[in-house]
């Protein structure tokens, strides 16, 4: 083995990545990637005035924002995210207007309320989809009762029911009511 001998002392190694560590600070701002956008924006309207509890996981604002309660904890494993688009995803809404809320421990409404061994979307998909699908049929039997047209004619598409022979349209907030 050889021994190579340089001529950059201590106090010149110091001076010498300071410089270059401090170029590196000014060049990187964590304030540019911050810029708002599609992906960042949490809410584009104004949060109801009143909302409707549809089940243990679903509430619906009178303006049609709709809050999906995650009941699983987040331990990096992306539950607080997936298990309510599962939700939203049966219920037919748009992502940009849901609300994702975490759910307070109640074994009673929730059931099995672990994060671990990546379980929570094994156990709990079947569940989340009939919460979403069972309120999608409840409003489109409050739309179809109100309009007094049969249920099997009434569409779904983003939060929006609609009835294509009578042309009516309402959303999800006026029939929660």
């Amino acid at each position: 083995m050889k021994t190579v001998k340089t001529h950059i002392g201590r106090r010149a190694f110091i001076k010498n990545t300071s410089l270059a560590g401090g170029g590196l600070v000014l060049g990187f701002s964590i304030f540019n990637s911050c810029k708002q956008n599609e992906a960042t924006r949490i809410v584009e309207r104004e949060l109801p005035k009143e909302w409707f509890d549809i089940n243990s996981y679903l509430k619906i604002g009178d303006n049609g924002m709709v809050t999906i309660m995650a009941p699983n904890p987040e331990f990096g494993q992306g539950v607080i995210t997936s298990m309510p688009m599962i939700v939203a995803e049966e219920l037919d809404v748009a992502w940009k207007d849901v609300i994702v809320e975490q759910a307070n421990f109640d074994a009673d409404n929730y059931g099995w309320q672990f994060s671990g061994g990546s379980q929570g979307i094994r156990r709990r998909w079947e569940g989340l989809r009939m919460a979403g699908a069972t309120a999608k049929h409840m409003l489109k039997e409050a739309a179809a009762k109100n309009w007094q047209v049969p249920v099997t004619e009434i569409s779904v598409s983003e939060g929006i029911l609609k009835h294509k022979a009578t042309n009516k349209s309402a959303g999800y907030g006026e029939m929660a009511a």
